[in-house]
Parts: C-alpha cells; structure tokens; sequence
C-alpha cells in the first residue's frame, strides 16, 4: 500500500499531539493581584540569658503582580512577586516582668518559572514548571531577638487550566517549594508542597477578573485582573 505524504502527516499529528494551547487560554498576560494572607509560624528565641521572645504570626494583607511571556511553542517563561503585611503578636519574658506585644511584618515572595504545555483534547491544557523561588520575612525586633529569614532555592509546578466555555477558565495546581515553610526558631526554611484552585472570567477577550486559594504552609486568597496578549506568533 503506497504511504502518502498527507497520509503521513495526519498518522503524526495524531500519534503526538501539538505542543501549543489547544485552548482558548493565552499564556502571554500580566495580572494585578490583592491578597488576602495566613501564615502558620511560631518561634521563641533568647536574645540574652534570662530573657526569652516568643511570636505568633496571623494574617495579613498585600499586593502582587504576576505574568507570563510565550518564547516558543509549547514553552513559556513567567514569574510573580508578591508583598504582603502581616499581623503578629508576641511575648517578651523576662525574670522582672512578662510584656505581650502586637506589631507587623513584612512578607516579600518572589518566584521566577519556565513553562511547559501540553494540550489534552481541545478544552485542557497540562502545564509543568521548573521554578526558582526566594522568600524573605522582615520581622525586625523587640527586644534584640532576629527572627528575619531569607533564602532560595528550585522547585517545581504541575496543574491544569481548562476552558469549558471561551469566557471561563477553572485551574488547579500542586507546587513545591524549597521555602515554604518558615522555622523561626531554628533560623531557617523547611521544604513543602500547596496546593491552589481557581476561577476566571473574561469579559472581554482579553480582559478578565479571577479568584485562586492556595493552601499550604502560607494560605493565600487571590483577587486578581489579568490583561491577556494572546499567544504570540513565535
């Protein structure tokens, strides 16, 4: 039986599905986000003999903006940066006298990402990321204790984003995070996974509004506007 060449080209496409967005999703957008934020830590620490400082963070509020850039079929760079204020209280001890405090923090996360998607039928899309994340908390202090911890370090993504009508996406997603639990008392981060779920709406092509919880080691609610430019031709 003589093969031709429309007839192997179509035994091709279908043996490997195409790299790019079988949906209507771009993956070239920015977003402005406000966040709602909780965060699970405690610690103690003594700044001097006889003295101890213990905190408990609460919650807290911020901002955050995020994006992505297509660079090839298939394959996209992205990131966000996120800066929150967070509520905590504390108790200084001391053999004179026992002090509860109130005051903020500051919660700085950033993450930059290289993508990849793949489409399964014609409203899913696959999406994996190789991230690299870095998170910093600025407690200042007290009564001489540090509490402040910074680091980074390489982690990884993998979720869905689908679009059972053109105006409307549901996503969810797992991630790890080499930062994401902080230990304040030992002075350092501890490795973790989160999970976050989602909703947008465009109404406009190119215009849409979303809700996304993440639940993790940080819990984040995310009210979020993205400006989508479409998948760019290269």
């Amino acid at each position: 039986m003589k093969i031709t060449k429309k007839t192997l080209a179509m035994t091709l496409a279908l043996a490997f599905p195409s790299l790019a967005s079988a949906t209507d999703l771009a993956y070239t957008f920015l977003d402005f986000a406000a966040l709602d934020t909780s965060i699970k830590a405690e610690g103690t620490k003594t700044p001097v003999p006889g003295q101890t400082v213990s905190i408990d963070t609460i919650d807290g509020h911020g901002i955050a903006v995020a994006g992505s850039l297509v660079v090839h079929k298939g394959f996209y760079l992205g990131g966000f940066y996120k800066s929150s204020v967070v509520d905590l209280v504390g108790v200084v001890q001391s053999p004179l006298t026992t002090v509860n405090v109130k005051d903020t923090f500051d919660l700085v996360e950033s993450s930059f990402s290289f993508g990849y998607l793949h489409a399964i039928g014609d409203k899913l899309d696959l999406v994996a990321e190789l991230l690299y994340d870095t998170s910093t908390y600025d407690f200042g202090s007290f009564a001489g204790e540090n509490f402040d911890l910074d680091d980074s370090g390489v982690g990884g993504l993998i979720g869905f984003r689908w679009n059972p009508r053109r105006e409307v996406e549901v996503f969810l997603t797992g991630r790890y995070s080499p930062v994401a639990k902080p230990l304040l008392t030992e002075g350092r981060y501890e490795s973790g996974t989160s999970v976050s779920a989602g909703l947008r709406w465009y109404f406009f092509e190119n215009l849409g509004v979303g809700i996304e919880y993440e639940s993790g080691e940080v819990d984040q609610t995310t009210l979020s506007m993205r400006f989508s430019f479409g998948n760019l031709p290269w």
